[in-house]
């Protein structure tokens, strides 16, 4: 067992470290055998944290044997490294892990949108642990409600996208310039973006929205752009991105990463009918919340948490440690906090290419002892290169497919 004090929410780890200096008398009881995890994911653990400088000097132990060593796995780009993820769960699944079992823990909510997406397509069942699924996000289904004005902005179908981001940001339009909108449009029955004109408005609104369905007009017919590009021009244009811009805190800056991800997401597509078709089989994938379900979740979240398997996706130098992490000790005492919540198998992630630049490896990576670490799955006999995994989990899939899993 053992305490380990991380500083968020407030919390002061130098007001541990510093107590056997201001009570000199005091008497220190180490508490080091750990019952949850591996000799492997221990040293690795223990090898990570020593780079800590000002920690206080301690060494987990188990007597649960060495178990299997730590899986490290590079891959091209985010979409192989989710397939292989989620073709592994599949085949552990298959051999008889219950799903609740499985976790994927990341550093950052965004990091969630590429596994979520695999899972979909592998019918593995999960659950976001602590926040809601990618397609649910605030910002996102803003924007899918933008592309979607766009596309139709004289259906009334896209009155409910109206409703949804006329306002956002602000253009004086409150609930009786709305009421106003709504009336004009069940008169005349054309669309509320078409009422915009008919409506009685205050002369701010009546500007406002104006502008704003001129935007939304003349990218919605820019056809020969793909939906990324028409995405990104109407979150620029409309004042979308400058509203998030303004806000300096940490949440606009996560939904700014959000949009950056769906936009990348939307540029696969010429037509705005795929994308959200896309989206509304993403958005009830998660659903329910049940015990037979692989748990996704961050790593401020998995604290106290553990599980049989767990894979630790994107640690990457400029996610983990981030290139604007104010406190590297901290950053290493998470990876400390996610490598530990496995049981019997932990594996890392990795990939070259992330949003369109390229990557390197996690620093943390360099830390863990070679005897505790491999560059494949556990279970291959193979020892190939990290880039190597590609056939191998594309015959895991086929494989799981033909049990109809």
């Amino acid at each position: 067992m053992a305490f380990h004090i991380n500083s968020w929410r407030g919390a002061k780890v130098g007001f541990i470290r510093g107590f056997s200096q201001e009570f000199p008398e005091a008497k220190t009881f180490k508490l080091e055998e750990n019952f949850r995890s591996t000799a492997h994911i221990l040293d690795a653990s223990n090898a990570i944290i020593a780079q800590d400088p000002s920690r206080i000097p301690k060494t987990l132990y188990t007597r649960k044997g060495a178990g299997k060593p730590i899986e490290v796995l590079q891959f091209s780009y985010i979409s192989e490294e989710a397939d292989a993820i989620a073709a592994e769960i599949g085949r552990r699944a298959a051999a008889g892990c219950p799903w609740h079992d499985i976790a994927v823990i990341y550093r950052q909510n965004r990091l969630s949108r590429s596994i979520e997406e695999a899972l979909i397509q592998a019918r593995v069942p999960y659950e976001i642990v602590g926040d809601v699924g990618f397609y649910q996000r605030v910002a996102v289904k803003d924007a899918l409600a933008l592309v979607s004005l766009a596309a139709r902005p004289d259906d009334r179908q896209s009155d409910e996208a109206f409703r949804r981001v006329a306002n956002k940001p602000s253009r004086g339009l409150g609930a009786k310039g709305l009421g106003a909108i709504e009336l004009t449009a069940r008169e005349q029955d054309i669309s509320l973006l078409c009422a915009v004109h008919g409506a009685r408005l205050s002369q701010k609104a009546a500007t406002a929205l104006t502008e704003f369905e001129r935007v939304v007009r003349e990218v919605g017919a820019q056809e020969n752009l793909s939906v990324g590009d028409r995405m990104r021009l109407l979150l620029e244009d409309t004042g979308y991105f400058d509203m998030l811009r303004a806000d300096d805190s940490d949440e606009a800056a996560t939904q700014m990463e959000n949009l950056a991800e769906l936009a990348d997401v939307a540029d696969r597509y010429r037509k705005v009918d795929h994308l959200m078709e896309h989206a509304a089989l993403a958005s009830g994938a998660p659903g329910e919340k049940g015990k037979e379900r692989v748990q996704l979740l961050t790593m401020h979240r998995a604290k106290g948490l553990e599980f049989r398997h767990v894979f630790l996706p994107a640690w990457e130098d400029s996610l983990f440690p981030g290139s604007n992490a104010r406190n590297l000790d901290e950053e290493r005492r998470l990876a400390y906090v996610a490598l530990t919540r496995a049981m019997e198998q932990a594996t890392i992630t990795c990939c070259d290419y992330r949003q369109g630049t390229s990557s390197i490896p996690s620093r943390f990576l360099d830390d863990i002892p070679s005897n505790n670490r491999i560059r494949h799955w556990n279970w291959q006999d193979d020892r190939g290169s990290l880039s190597s995994n590609r056939p191998t989990w594309e015959q895991t899939q086929r494989e799981l497919n033909a049990l109809g899993i």
